[in-house]
């Protein structure tokens, strides 16, 4: 076998979260290379060994998409072109999608089964399960009371099984003490009922865990469920359709950029505020800013944050944004809101107009005169416009030239005080600029010694937040779980104005995403659940409230037969265009795609299109590498949904890895667009 490293092009993050989004022990983050220390353009970025600084796992390119990092070109807002929906996020406690959300009523087949859990009513209608007489009347287990009856979960069809099982609370009714703290099940759940207990805890399952890692890519890929579905003489109403196709997201493909602090108390440093621990000084807040105003502005495409900094995980939708305030600052300024700058270094004692001779501030302005231009002094320092000119002069000589023999630079303060016009307001005038402009041994900026422009940016997030169940379409009164959260932070730019990282500010210290990432496509849920099944009872539940208010959807394919060959382990890649002149906007994608190759797994794939690059296709994640050839056969493709039909998709194909070769035979795309 030959075992081959492919890098951090060939990298997939597969979110398989479990817990409010997911358990403790799940760090979400794909291998990414992290030693390597990353700037926006790839090049290696030296940083003192600050552990926050832009590395792999910070990289924006983690999102494979093809991003702008020019500072100047970033839109001041954005938002989605289509709001994401709002859903409960099944908590494990309450036993996930099992749950009995609806009021008790009669939970017989003349009642189309309503009263049952969106697993119980799925296998009723789609898995051939039957429940035995009396069941509707066994009691699961109830949070309060911590009473059930053991014969319910005895009689579970397959679906609502493996929901108790691997997405539910099957640790508070198995008989085991799961956590091994020495406390059987029923009186654990008994001392979740005691006063001032604030964290509950059900045999290791805590209040906060589920599928909200499901729920929150679901909200941004698939169409909102509006109204109730009747399949089978089994009713589904708005909440059990949400339930089950959220489920079904469980298992992501998705690009991540951040990673995971499982801190539950974050300590940082009593005088500058920074994070001590390295695994939660991530999301860098650079890298936050390039993709929330490239995927929101730019692109109006949302994104999932992990809105949390501490071990709780509480995934949620983003889909809007707007700069609140924006302004470049100096050095200094910058040192200070980072709390970095330092108390001014003594001198000899002698004071002139209140600065000391050889002191850090003293020193400071005899290097902003002994370098500024007539225009620094006179304009931007402010300084009466005739001691500017006698300090150029003083500093030129007799020949009023500079750099030549008789140049006269000032070597104390006395000295600059010896120059007409320049007393004790000048002295102030010159020590606020120079600190500011970072004049002086004081002015190091030691985060990130590339950093040559600073900007102190305000932003403020939309983003959804959770529902309880419902039988009502929540589009209407979206607004009511629509939440801001606002951060500042400090960017840093290199000389050519882009940003290459950034450092957290004041609250948003502690308080800013943990890691964000965007969906690709749902992998897997619960196995007795079929996605499409669920997909066409949401689709004629919208149909039903819609009508034709609903885009109808066409159906369009474009195919390229042109071989192109494919470079060997080579970062350019080979890249193959079908111009598309049909006019719509898109709906839905599946991709097709041959290739002749002597090892797949040295293979990587992204759709491009309109400044978006999708994430296909990576061999580091499949079974058998070492293969030949590569066929993907309809492959759903999410992540264009709203973008222009028209205009040139291309197929860009990369081989990782030296030694085997090989060529894009044909590839093609199927859309379902309106128009």
């Amino acid at each position: 076998m030959n075992i081959k490293n492919l890098g951090w092009l060939a990298a997939t993050l597969i979110f398989g979260l479990t817990g409010a989004c997911g358990e403790q022990g799940d760090e979400g983050t794909a291998g990414a290379g992290e030693e390597a220390l990353a700037s926006a353009d790839g090049a290696l970025k030296t940083n003192q060994d600050r552990a926050d600084a832009w590395n792999a796992r910070n990289d924006p390119r983690g999102f494979r998409e093809v991003l702008d990092y020019t500072f100047e070109n970033l839109p001041l807002e954005g938002r989605t072109n289509i709001t994401p929906w709002t859903a409960s996020y099944w908590p494990y406690y309450q036993d996930g999608i099992n749950f009995r959300w609806q009021p008790r009523q009669a939970r017989t087949a003349q009642n189309n089964w309503r009263g049952l859990s969106p697993a119980e009513k799925y296998d009723i209608a789609f898995n051939t399960w039957t429940p035995e007489q009396g069941f509707t009347d066994l009691k699961p287990f109830n949070a309060t009371t911590c009473e059930f009856d053991a014969q319910y979960y005895a009689s579970l069809g397959p679906a609502a099984d493996w929901t108790h099982k691997n997405k539910g609370l099957r640790p508070m009714t198995n008989g085991i003490d799961d956590d091994k703290d020495g406390v059987a099940d029923a009186d654990e759940c008994a001392q979740n009922r005691e006063p001032g207990n604030e964290k509950p805890d059900f045999d290791r399952i805590e209040s906060w865990w589920g599928i909200c890692h499901a729920w929150a890519p679901a909200a941004l890929v698939e169409p909102e469920p509006l109204a109730a579905v009747t399949r089978n003489g089994v009713t589904f109403d708005v909440s059990d359709q949400k339930g089950l196709i959220i489920q079904q997201w469980d298992r992501t493909s998705a690009h991540s950029v951040g990673g995971r602090c499982n801190d539950t108390e974050i300590e940082r440093d009593e005088t500058t505020g920074r994070v001590l621990s390295t695994e939660c000084r991530d999301l860098n807040p650079g890298s936050w800013h390039v993709l929330v105003s490239n995927f929101l502005g730019i692109n109006q495409k949302g994104i999932v944050i992990e809105r949390t900094t501490n071990y709780q995980i509480w995934n949620q939708p983003l889909f809007g944004y707007k700069i609140d305030e924006q302004k470049e600052i100096s050095l200094q300024e910058a040192l200070s809101l980072l709390n970095l700058d330092k108390e001014p270094e003594p001198g000899n004692g002698v004071f002139i107009h209140e600065v000391e001779e050889e002191s850090s501030q003293a020193r400071a302005i005899l290097a902003l005169v002994n370098t500024a231009t007539l225009e620094q002094l006179d304009d931007d320092a402010r300084l009466y416009s005739t001691a500017a000119k006698r300090i150029i002069a003083h500093r030129h000589g007799a020949d009023g030239q500079p750099d030549t023999s008789d140049d006269n630079l000032f070597d104390t303060l006395k000295e600059l005080d010896g120059v007409g016009y320049v007393g004790s307001r000048a002295f102030g005038q010159l020590l606020n600029f120079a600190l500011a402009q970072g004049f002086g041994d004081d002015a190091v900026y030691t985060y990130n010694p590339e950093a040559e422009r600073f900007i102190q940016v305000r932003m403020t997030t939309d983003w959804i937040a959770e529902q309880l169940q419902s039988d009502k379409r929540s589009d209407t009164i979206i607004d009511r779980y629509t939440h801001h959260d606002t951060y500042d932070y400090v960017l840093e730019l290199d000389a050519d104005g882009k940003i290459i990282g950034g450092e957290w500010i004041g609250d948003s210290n502690l308080n800013h995403p943990d890691f964000v990432w965007t969906p690709v496509r749902a992998i897997s849920g619960n196995p007795h659940i079929d996605i499409n099944t669920v997909r066409d009872m949401i689709n004629e539940g919208r149909k039903s409230v819609l009508g034709d208010e609903e885009p109808a959807q066409n159906a369009f394919s474009f195919t390229s037969s042109e071989p192109v060959a494919i470079p060997d382990n080579s970062p350019k890649g080979a890249t193959s265009t079908i111009a598309v002149d049909t006019v719509g906007t898109v709906k839905t994608i599946k991709l097709r795609v041959s290739i002749e190759h002597t090892y797949r797994g040295d293979l990587a794939l992204e759709l491009r299109h309109g400044g978006i690059a999708i994430n296909v296709f990576n061999g580091s994640g499949i079974e058998e590498p070492w293969e030949d050839n590569l066929t993907l056969d309809g492959v759903d493709v999410h992540g264009f949904e709203g973008s222009n039909l028209s205009g040139d998709w291309q197929l860009f194909v990369v081989d990782t890895y030296g030694q085997d070769v090989g060529q894009l035979v044909s590839w093609g795309i199927d859309f379902g667009a309106s128009e």
